[in-house]
């Protein structure tokens, strides 16, 4: 019976793009678009001054672009960097069922090793697609597991993707893709700590996933080996990081036939995906009932007990981030926001957002209570309850987190998203011309023209 290591590398190795769907293969085009996107605007704002830092000093010299600045580095260097970049703002897409960011991981691979090894758009595509369907399947044999035993899924299951499929760029075979897999079970890491301080540590996560990946392929490309059973092994990945082994198997049969690929859920607004049911039913209270805050007495969200440690505890820090980072994973902060803010972006989580007294006192007034039947984590689902300040109380559910499959956001706005983000760093003009070059990525012959687009002069 093959591994898991072998299963993946059996489906990436011989994934013929004739035999992704066209509607896959589409999906999987936009996903780049909305993960440069987010790239671009992030790297106009504090957090990329030290990753920017880094790849200066170690990584210069290299083909790679650094997206939204005018720095190339080596393929491992671009590809941390790019992750971190992509991830800075938390509006890159998540994957419901396995709590993980992918295209913050996968995307910069593709783009790092299109440049220095030099393949066209439908290579590219086929193995970011063959990486987003091991991230989702890695991390559903354990849903919502990794975060209760403080691991960032996204981090850890991230680097198994990241070597598929950089293995596939690198035209690994099966064993060459098994082997960087059992590489990748000693590079895996990425713990949930910063919760407690709301240090920005989390957005490195899908960069150093990508990275690590990517190393381990390379590796594998020079004859280093790793063990086939890197995931469910005696001293695997799944025990070491869960404490057993869950059966990936049913899992793993199914891939070439189900595509996790579509159940990947754009994000609307730039923070934790657990938020945003909630800032949907909250600002529907806004439009529709003519909440304002001033007549708020106390807010009520009824949340899954798996959502409590991220986003609603410790209450007294949930309902005063220190940190912007810290905001955006923050429940009480994000309703706030909903409520005080025509719309919900990148400026409502800003660090000078953290001194203002109308969204700390609303903040204040936002408590939880849990809901035992939630569907969590099969769906992101969010209720809020008001009560006025004149005894009346209003409630709003959000069923499925739009962006996900349920309620999914339609193309035209995850392209208005791209072009929102892309104007931070990039004129008009070249926006344009990278949203083309993206879009029609399949026919492209090669990577290197549309990476230059995402620098910055």
């Amino acid at each position: 019976m093959a591994t898991a290591a072998q299963a993946l590398a059996r489906f990436a190795a011989g994934l013929d793009p004739e035999a992704i769907p066209a509607a896959v293969r589409d999906n999987a085009a936009l996903r780049v678009l909305d993960t440069i996107g987010c790239a671009l605007a992030a790297s106009r704002e504090e957090l990329a001054d030290p990753v920017l830092s880094l790849a200066r000093r170690w990584g210069g010299g290299g083909p790679c672009v650094v997206i939204g600045s005018p720095l190339r580095a080596t393929p491992p260097l671009a590809a941390l960097a790019n992750g971190c970049l992509a991830h800075g703002l938390d509006f890159d897409d998540t994957h419901s069922p396995s709590i993980t960011h992918a295209s913050a991981v996968l995307v910069p691979v593709i783009l790092a090793l299109g440049q220095s090894e030099g393949f066209d758009g439908r290579s590219a595509l086929t193995a970011l697609v063959a990486g987003y369907e091991a991230i989702t399947r890695i991390g559903m044999a354990a849903p919502g597991r990794f975060h209760e035993r403080g691991w960032h899924a996204t981090a850890v299951c991230g680097a198994f993707a990241a070597a598929v499929t950089a293995g596939r760029c690198l035209g690994l075979d099966d064993p060459g893709i098994t082997a960087a897999v059992g590489i990748t079970a000693s590079f895996a890491s990425g713990v949930m700590e910063f919760l407690e301080d709301g240090s920005p540590v989390k957005r490195v996560h899908p960069g150093w996933a990508a990275h690590s990946g990517l190393l381990a392929a390379g590796l594998a490309k020079g004859g280093f080996t790793g063990p086939a059973t890197g995931l469910e092994g005696r001293f695997g990945f799944y025990r070491a990081a869960l404490g057993e082994a869950p059966d990936l198997a049913p899992l793993l049969d199914s891939l070439g036939r189900e595509w996790e690929t579509l159940r990947i859920s754009f994000k609307p607004y730039p923070c934790c995906h657990y938020n945003h049911a909630y800032v949907d039913a909250a600002a529907r209270l806004r439009r529709e009932s003519g909440v304002s805050a001033a007549s708020v007495a106390d807010i009520e969200c009824i949340v899954p007990q798996g959502e409590v440690p991220i986003v609603c505890e410790p209450a007294a820090t949930k309902r005063r981030p220190r940190t912007a980072y810290e905001a955006q994973f923050s429940l009480p902060f994000a309703v706030a926001a909903a409520l005080l803010d025509e719309r919900v972006g990148v400026a409502s989580f800003s660090q000078a957002r953290l001194s203002d007294p109308d969204a700390l006192d609303l903040a204040a007034r936002v408590r939880y209570t849990v809901d035992p039947q939630s569907p969590f984590p099969r769906t992101f689902p969010g209720r809020v309850r008001v009560r006025l300040s004149d005894g009346s109380v209003l409630e709003a559910r959000q069923e499925h987190n739009r962006g996900g499959p349920e309620q999914p956001l339609s193309e035209a706005e995850v392209v208005e998203k791209y072009r929102d983000n892309a104007l931070r760093a990039l004129g008009p003009a070249r926006v344009a011309e990278l949203e083309k070059a993206v879009l029609g990525l399949e026919g492209a012959a090669d990577l290197g023209s549309l990476a230059a687009l995402c620098a910055r002069d």
